[in-house]
């Protein structure tokens, strides 16, 4: 996303009896966007999902922590699981 269509404050919806923000945590820029609408200092979000540790960690500060946990896909399984979508995908 370009700078300029960023929204400028957080917004909460519900989809499905599940409440969500419109902020994207997902991408480097989403991070630094959601770090700009001080979502930490605005106590709205209770859990963050970003690939992206350090930046992730960034959102937050010593008054407004947060918490980090991962899940790891078994390495061996992981890698047969890439070796055999490998083989079917002719679009990568």
């Amino acid at each position: 996303c370009h700078a300029n269509t960023f929204i400028q404050k957080i917004d909460r919806f519900v989809r499905r009896g599940i409440r969500y923000m419109n902020v994207d945590t997902t991408t480097p820029g989403g991070i630094q966007h959601a770090k700009d609408l001080n979502l930490a200092e605005s106590g709205l979000a209770k859990i963050i999902f970003s690939s992206y540790f350090h930046g992730g960690s960034e959102i937050f500060n010593p008054v407004n922590r947060g918490r980090f946990f991962t899940i790891f896909r078994h390495p061996i399984e992981r890698a047969a699981s890439l070796f055999y979508y490998r083989q079917t995908a002719t679009w990568e």
